[in-house]
């Protein structure tokens, strides 16, 4: 970013803003907390204007982001008025949600600034048809000097004294609060029981966990299924599907997720991912917690335990004589679809150049 930064310099038609939010607490009461703004604009590496201000305790962090980005692009329009050799408008951020929402109003929250930010900019390029807008990230507490400006200015911002301001994202977070809270509560509560009993340990929470969004589909399906003992196994056969085989791969006669994870041998070669998880392999600690969980992940996919062959699948390094008969065959039926639907169509052309002929001696007769 810096690098970057010093070629916007050398150019005497941009300016370039940077806008940071920031949060006080008073007696670490969350309802007492007062979120600021900064902004700080450069022409040329000079400074050229700052402002900070603050919004009270309803207001939220992200109200405080929106609110910087639009006071920034205020001053920086007005600056560009006054000086019309200014073409372009550099205003960066380190909160993504609010650079990527603050243009073009939309039903979401923060709606009040993004109409502002959208007026702004829109009356600014309106003017001229050569300027140009850019509201871009920032990365945050990295030596970027007109960030670590903004950071102070919000800073200063937050002590400030401000009417009541009060936001739809501060309901919203208190309501996400309190019902969290509850959720929890009787989370608590609640004994586990079932299949998923040993693996309910996590507690709950809104956001997806990381070992979710970065495992692959399918390996998560096969670990959500492990971790509720509804999984092509032994054990799960014997109550829902009495007809399958119940037994395991290695010759035990009855398969259960405990062995597969602590004693078969045909998964012993990859049952080190799992120790460095839990040394004793207990399974509520390898189904039911965070490092667990990502371990399981880790095995699942190089062992492709609880598939439903019970191992991955090799891919072919070499096709055989019969890939290349089933290629072969796929090839005719192609062909041979094909040449059914060359006929169809000729078909249709014929039909429809005789139509023409029809149509056309009915017309002479007509006449």
């Amino acid at each position: 970013h810096n690098e970057k930064l010093k070629e916007m310099e050398r150019d005497k038609d941009r300016i370039v803003v940077y806008s940071d939010r920031s949060m006080r607490e008073e007696d670490d009461n969350w309802e007492s907390k007062i979120v600021g703004w900064g902004m700080v604009g450069y022409h040329q590496g000079r400074e050229i204007f700052s402002g900070r201000g603050g919004l009270s305790h309803h207001a939220e962090v992200y109200d405080a982001e929106l609110v910087g980005i639009a006071q920034a692009i205020k001053a920086a329009t007005k600056y560009a008025m006054r000086h019309t050799k200014v073409k372009h408008i550099h205003v960066f951020a380190d909160n993504t949600a609010a650079v990527t929402s603050a243009y073009g109003p939309k039903p979401a929250l923060g709606q009040t600034q993004m109409l502002s930010v959208t007026h702004y900019i829109d009356r600014f390029l309106d003017r001229q048809g050569d300027r140009t807008v850019n509201i871009g990230w920032c990365p945050g507490h990295q030596e970027v000097k007109g960030n670590k400006r903004a950071d102070g200015e919000a800073k200063r911002g937050a002590e400030k004294w401000s009417t009541d301001y009060t936001t739809m994202t501060n309901p919203k977070r208190r309501m996400k609060e309190k019902a969290l809270k509850i959720w929890r509560e009787d989370w608590k509560k609640k004994t586990p029981t079932g299949g998923f009993a040993i693996a309910n340990r996590l507690e709950p929470r809104w956001r997806l966990r990381e070992h979710v969004i970065h495992t692959p589909r399918e390996v998560f399906g096969r670990l959500t299924q492990c971790r509720t003992k509804h999984v092509f196994l032994g054990e799960y056969f014997a109550r829902f599907i009495p007809h399958k085989k119940t037994g395991c791969i290695c010759g035990k006669r009855y398969q259960t997720c405990k062995h597969v994870i602590k004693t078969c041998p045909q998964y012993e070669g990859h049952r080190y991912i799992l120790q460095k998880a839990d040394e004793h392999l207990e399974l509520g600690r390898l189904l039911g917690t965070k490092e667990g969980s990502e371990a399981m992940a880790k095995f699942l996919e190089k062992t492709g335990a609880f598939m439903k062959m019970g191992m991955k699948c090799k891919q072919k390094e070499t096709p055989t004589e019969e890939d290349d008969e089933n290629n072969e065959e796929e090839g005719r039926w192609w062909q041979h679809m094909e040449r059914m639907q060359d006929e169809a169509d000729g078909l249709m052309e014929r039909e429809e150049e005789e139509a023409g002929r029809g149509g056309g001696e009915e017309r002479d007769d007509g006449r």
